[in-house]
């Protein structure tokens, strides 16, 4: 399979299946012009918004997180980096392993994780898949995504 559109939708088929199973409460955006692809409500009341990527694994064991996406047309083949506050999440869906990962949309995250053990043997600095598998909820002292209420 080759076509990136259908690549998208089963990554997204995927990561709200995901979410469901995990009882949380996925919602599609509107407009298929932001630069997320998913809302998720999870049990707690908190919201976050999430990207969907779809990355098969490489011969190493790992996959390759691409924080872009790209379009072509008339004019050629466009790339536009994503910001930090256009969502919260990347959900990547692996095929390979049938698993989806919740990375943070931070300046430090990973740009491959791993799946497999490394044939030569290395530990540090290594990025497991499995720690990955869940939204990782923010502490207390993070500020929500939501607006504050104004009184009048």
């Amino acid at each position: 399979m080759h076509h990136t559109k259908v690549k998208a939708d089963i990554g997204v088929a995927k990561v709200i299946a995901d979410l469901t199973l995990k009882g949380y409460v996925p919602c599609l955006p509107l407009s298929e012009h932001q630069p997320y692809d998913i809302v998720v409500v999870l049990d707690d009341g908190s919201t976050y918004k999430i990207q969907v990527k779809y990355a098969t694994l490489k011969r190493n064991g790992t996959i390759e997180v691409k924080f872009r996406t790209s379009w072509a047309d008339k004019n050629g083949t466009h790339i536009k980096h994503y910001k930090q506050d256009d969502f919260d999440y990347y959900a990547i869906y692996c095929p390979d392993k049938e698993k989806v990962l919740y990375i943070p949309n931070s300046s430090n995250y990973p740009k491959a994780i791993r799946f497999d053990k490394p044939t030569n043997n290395q530990t540090k600095f290594i990025k497991w898949a499995n720690d990955y598998l869940e939204i990782k909820r923010e502490s207390s002292e993070t500020i929500c995504h939501t607006p504050e209420t104004v009184k009048t």
